[in-house]
């Protein structure tokens, strides 16, 4: 066999892979969905994952042509929900509405143990949702109407002020405790499997730090009382409020938020077209007048900036992490 006739058979063979490569990103997204798809939240009904997840499936579902279903499994700060969906096919049918930090893939991991999910490798993210506010709120009876009165309380308490997070290493743990650090009290963590909101209400629980969309339900309902905005500007559906750095905690700034998950080697075919579907209902008058009357704010990213955003939200939820449990709980990604 001479050097002339081996060239052409070599690329001919790699031609045909070549082309048989290019063709299978399109064959992905042509298949996809083909059944039904599931967004599993890691928390309870009406938390912002589940607001936003309930959003998102009434949405997609006409617009995907297949039932877009969600499924409430809380428990174990979301890990139940994220270990569940990162080992699940990668054909974007399972999906995870949590926080863009990551903070339920890796946080009770950390504290149990266990290696924690990697960001971009076990699950990684297909849309960025929404951005939340967050409130300091206390029950609607209590003596405090602002920090320093939630200072005053807890500096003359007997026993650590409680408040409650869905588990350690989350957001409202962390931000729990480091309001109690900067104002200069002790506090006492307490988890929850389920909504926290009933017992805050009444009084079991001295103060939480929570979404808008979770906790501002029951601020309109007179059961809680908001008394400061972590944002750095008042929050137009709770404008009397003020923020943090207007009750002289200058720096005091914090915005979560909630993307959509999908399992890591999900197609990337598959995962823009999640993204742009996701996108489309994003911009939908009605699902922005949703999700604005809770204080949150419809974000709409392509992949790319997703990724840029998780990557950034993640490294400053781990220096917060190591801030409040010490550098054990800032977790490598």
């Amino acid at each position: 066999m001479t050097l002339r006739s081996v060239l052409p058979a070599t690329l001919c063979a790699t031609l045909s892979a070549t082309l048989a490569l290019a063709s299978s990103a399109p064959a992905h997204a042509q298949s996809f969905p083909s059944k039904p798809l599931k967004i599993v939240v890691g928390s309870p009904p009406g938390s912002p994952p589940d607001v936003a997840a309930r959003a998102l499936a009434e949405g997609l579902t006409p617009d995907l042509g297949q039932p877009v279903v969600v499924e409430n499994r809380p428990g174990a700060g979301g890990t139940i929900a994220t270990s569940a969906v990162a080992s699940s096919t990668a054909d974007g049918h399972v999906l995870n509405a949590s926080g863009c930090s990551g903070d339920s893939i890796v946080h009770a991991f950390v504290a149990q143990g266990r290696p924690p999910l990697r960001l971009f490798e076990d699950l990684t993210p297909v849309a960025r949702v929404m951005r939340d506010h967050w409130l300091v709120v206390v029950p609607a009876d209590s003596p405090a109407t602002g920090l320093e009165g939630l200072a005053s309380k807890g500096r003359a308490a007997a026993e650590p002020l409680a408040y409650p997070s869905p588990g350690e290493g989350t957001t409202p743990h962390l931000q729990g405790e480091r309001i109690a650090r900067a104002l200069g009290f002790k506090a006492l963590h307490v988890p929850y499997k389920d909504s926290p909101m009933a017992d805050l209400a009444a009084g079991r629980l001295a103060y939480g730090v929570y979404p808008s969309a979770s906790s501002l339900p029951l601020v309109r309902a007179g059961k809680l009382r908001a008394i400061a905005v972590l944002s750095s500007e008042r929050l137009g559906v709770v404008p009397d409020v003020r923020t943090a750095a207007e009750q002289g905690m200058a720096g005091y700034v914090f915005n979560g938020g909630i993307c959509l998950w999908a399992p890591g080697g999900t197609p990337d075919a598959v995962r823009t077209r999640l993204n742009e579907a996701a996108n489309a209902v994003l911009r939908r008058s009605e699902v922005q007048v949703r999700l604005t009357g809770l204080g949150a704010e419809p974000m709409v990213a392509d992949l790319a900036a997703t990724r840029a955003y998780v990557t950034e939200f993640a490294a400053e939820s781990d220096r917060l992490r190591a801030e409040v449990l010490g550098p054990a709980g800032a977790a490598s990604r």
